[in-house]
């Protein structure tokens, strides 16, 4: 079942969170609007926990702003050497003349001498990895032949069939299926082998979630309703979840009142805020439908009092306000109105309340009416309202009035005028005014007047916090013009200001820009003050190379190379440096990929490692295994829910709930192994990875001394069995693979980017239609992209394309994985196959980091599973 150590995620549909987005604020757009603008009141879209999660980059996460062609454009001409009709990795026939049809499902062959506990186990990884037919195939004659199966293991393979039928539209076999294990009250699916702090859940609870979803699929809703009740009520804590499905079997029926009852369950249950928002919204909608306006308000209110941001707080007391329009009560929604533009300002919506007030003739104070208009892009009116408010008490104004007003005036164009409001802020802050004329002048394009606006500040508030700020953006401004003294400006911040972060890149652009012994010379100091960060090893990895070409005679070979072999191997120059000193030619590995046949291989010297690092912290240490969960984690509810979902297979739903639970304990660095193993045997392997990667970090260890467990948990190798024979059949280095899936999606199949890249490679649509017509793919659908066998075998496929077409140069083939085969071929032709000139010659950041962090991956897992 879903619960296994090797456990994926499998695609389910994306939650739709009607609503706000109560961690991320969204400003308003700036656009020139006047206030009698109107619309029907829009609803914020709700972000993806992961969102929040690029704030922490413990991992720098995948980075997909360019991706894959779905026709390739540049480099030698790609031909395709897969045979027509087979499947990439499996050279299984996909057009078996011979295969068999059941139920309107066709039968996959397996080899005959597989034993019941075999198929069983291959059915458990193929309903894993998303190939269904496969599953259905195994589990079937596991089924028939259960000889040696216990009677739990019967049950677990006959509900895992029920899942994949379901999966490939044999609802009634399902159903059948399902209802016969619903009447197994006593059994639980068998426990992960080994320790684990994973709970098996009873299998009839789940038989009924699954049987629900059979009957409302065969279009029988009391059905469903009945089977979900039947979970529900053996797992009250998933009100939250299941009453809203619940809901939706009522609506299919017709059945609108019990829909509400349903829903009014559902907020009642607890869940990650998203949800909760999400239900509350439906119901308050309901309630409007049915003109029950306070009821709706209710929701509107206990929304807005567990929200996060100004911009959900500003939207619900809107809302409220029109659901007291809607019930006549005008007073009482001026009065939220008003609420709004006081408490609110930046929010969307408070516009469209402050125009409702315009328009009724209800007075507003002026100056909270320019600041309302200021951040809905409204800058006309809203200055106007500033200069009534100014006039109007030219003694005892608010002072940023000019503020808004310069920045209002320079929306619309007139640099002028913004300036003027700028001298006339200088008067009660001058340091402020002056930092931010220096940066209108820069936004306007003049700056030659940014230049001197700068130098003044910094020659006139040089104690002002913002003085490092205003030298590093004068540097970049002087460097930018190709002035003669930008290296000078670099240095001086250098000097300056020695512990602010853009130190480190000041000194290694000073010595670019700088020549011979100087050039030497900056780079040596960047090496000797900052070698644990990214600037200071790059400048080290440019010294050996001025040593390797005969250049920098005044460098001492064998210091530099101490020094290299010195640096801490965690960022990309460290380790490119290190392997040039250490011969080690790039993306190249000695021995053979070499997973663990047991994952927690290792565990105990992990734990005992850890156990001498967190010995005397805040924290005591179990007398047993650290794996298993302690204190306030091995209880919270939250977490308890969020592994419901994931073993009911509502695989979004659960991660948000957990991601919430990780954030919350990610301060301790035991929660942090606990986790990392936790979400490993769960199946939710991006929150493993960033809860293993961020207890490295807070132990200040990489995984090059620490031991090789905690590693692996930091850079996996699931998915091997679909990944090393992948490798073979394609000709490259598994471990290649296993680091562009970690960069891509951190081995979470259901992945999507912005740019609706899908799945474990992030393939984007019309990428994934054109390897399927290569491949001869069947019934191919855009949405098996999120299926680990077919995200695998198209990435794989994409790959080798583009290694094909590149000379088998790693480094140009992953330039054109993600930043499209035309680009990587106009970087190759300008740098050849030498990668540092290539990465050198890339002009899109996002595709040279994509390159230096696949060349991270590699070297981790070469480290980790190379060695016997």
């Amino acid at each position: 079942m879903i619960n296994r150590t090797w456990s994926v995620a499998l695609l389910v549909v994306l939650l739709v969170l009607l609503g706000v987005g109560c961690d991320n604020e969204v400003p308003a757009a700036r656009v020139n609007q006047p206030e009698s603008f109107s619309t029907t009141p829009l609803l914020l879209p709700t972000p993806t926990a992961a969102q929040s999660l690029a704030t922490i980059d413990p991992l720098r996460p995948p980075t997909p702003v360019v991706y894959p062609t779905p026709t390739p454009n540049g480099g030698s001409p790609i031909t395709n050497d897969t045979p027509s009709g087979t499947i990439a990795g499996t050279g299984e026939n996909i057009d078996d003349p011979t295969g068999v049809v059941t139920n309107g499902i066709m039968a996959v062959a397996l080899p005959t001498d597989l034993t019941p506990s075999e198929r069983l186990e291959l059915g458990r990884t193929a309903l894993a990895e998303g190939d269904y037919l496969r599953t259905i195939a195994a589990l079937r004659s596991a089924v028939e032949d259960p000889q040696g199966l216990s009677d739990e293991e019967v049950a677990e393979a006959r509900l895992d069939l029920a899942v994949a039928l379901l999966e490939e539209g044999g609802a009634s076999e399902a159903e059948a299926i399902l209802e016969e294990l619903v009447q197994v009250t006593t059994l639980a699916i068998p426990a992960t082998p080994g320790e684990s702090a994973v709970v098996p859940p009873l299998l009839t609870d789940v038989a009924a979630f699954h049987l629900g979803r059979s009957r409302a699929a065969l279009g029988d809703h009391a059905g469903a309703v009945e089977a979900y009740q039947g979970y529900l009520q053996n797992n009250p804590d998933m009100a939250a979840y299941i009453a809203p499905i619940i809901a939706d079997a009522h609506l299919a029926a017709g059945d609108t009142p019990a829909a509400i009852a349903a829903l009014e369950v559902a907020v009642g249950g607890p869940a990650q805020r998203f949800k909760v928002v999400e239900n509350r919204l439906r119901l308050a909608r309901f309630y409007l439908a049915q003109g029950n306006t306070t009821e709706a308000i209710v929701q509107y209110d206990a929304i807005r009092d567990i929200a996060q941001t100004e911009a959900t707080k500003g939207q619900m007391t809107f809302l409220a306000g029109q659901a007291e329009l809607q019930a006549g009560n005008t007073e009482a929604a001026y009065e939220r109105f008003l609420a709004g533009i006081e408490s609110y300002p930046r929010a969307a919506e408070t516009h469209q309340g402050l125009v409702i007030l315009v328009n009724a003739g209800v007075p507003v104070d002026d100056y909270q009416r320019g600041v309302v208009n200021y951040y809905a892009g409204s800058y006309a009116p809203g200055i106007e309202a500033f200069r009534r408010h100014i006039t109007a008490d030219p003694a005892t104004y608010q002072k940023d009035s000019h503020l808004f007003l310069a920045q209002s005036y320079e929306a619309l164009g007139d640099l002028t005028a913004a300036l003027a409001e700028l001298d006339a802020y200088a008067a009660h802050d001058p340091a402020s005014s002056l930092f931010e004329r220096a940066a209108m002048f820069a936004r306007a394009g003049d700056i030659p007047a940014a230049i001197a606006a700068y130098d003044s500040f910094l020659g006139e508030h040089a104690g002002d916090d913002r003085a490092a700020e205003a030298a590093w953006a004068v540097a970049q401004l002087v460097d930018s013009q190709g002035a003669g003294d930008a290296a000078d400006r670099y240095l001086a911040l250098a000097d300056g200001f020695p512990f602010d972060p853009n130190t480190p890149r000041a000194l290694y652009r000073a010595g670019e820009l700088s020549e011979g012994e100087e050039r030497v010379a900056l780079w040596q100091r960047l090496g000797e003050q900052y070698p644990a960060n990214e600037y200071g090893a790059e400048a080290l990895f440019r010294l050996w190379q001025l040593t390797q070409a005969d250049e920098g005679a005044e460098l001492d070979a064998a210091a530099l190379r101490d020094r290299i072999e010195a640096l801490s191997p965690t960022n990309y120059f460290a380790l490119r440096a290190q392997d040039l000193v250490g011969g080690v030619a790039p993306f190249v590995a000695g021995q053979p990929m070499r997973p663990p046949e047991d994952n927690n291989t290792g565990r105990d010297e992990a734990e005992a490692w850890l156990r001498e690092r967190l010995a005397g912290g805040e924290a005591e240490l179990p007398g047993g295994s650290l794996v298993m969960l302690t204190g306030p984690l091995a209880t919270d509810p939250q977490r308890v829910v969020g592994e419901k979902l994931w073993q009911l297979g509502l695989f979004e739903s659960a991660k948000a709930e957990l991601e919430t639970v990780r954030e919350t304990y990610g301060t301790d660095p035991l929660a942090n192994y606990q986790m990392a193993v936790y979400f490993r045997d769960l199946g939710l392997f991006r929150s493993s990875i960033i809860s293993a990667a961020g207890l490295l970090r807070q132990l200040d260890a990489n995984i090059y001394d620490a031991p090789l467990f905690l590693g692996s948990l930091s850079f996996p190798a699931y998915y091997a069995d679909l990944i090393l024979p992948l490798a073979e059949r394609y000709g490259f280095d598994s471990r290649l693979q296993f680091a562009l899936v970690r960069q891509e999606s951190l081995f979470e199949s259901f992945a999507r980017s912005g740019a609706a890249a899908q799945g474990l490679s992030q393939v984007i649509p019309d990428t994934g239609a054109w390897i399927a017509q290569r491949l001869a793919w069947p019934d191919y659908d855009n949405e098996d992209l999120y299926k680990p066998y077919v995200g695998l075998n198209f990435g794989a496929y994409y790959l080798s394309e583009q290694l094909r077409g590149f000379e088998n140069q790693v480094h140009a083939a992953l330039a054109a994985y993600n930043g499209g085969p035309g680009n990587a071929a106009r970087w190759y032709e300008s740098a050849g196959a030498d990668l540092d000139r290539f990465v050198d010659t890339v002009d899109f950041p996002e595709t040279r980091l994509y390159i230096e962090r696949i060349y991270e991956g590699f070297n981790a897992y070469r480290y980790l599973y190379g060695q016997p």
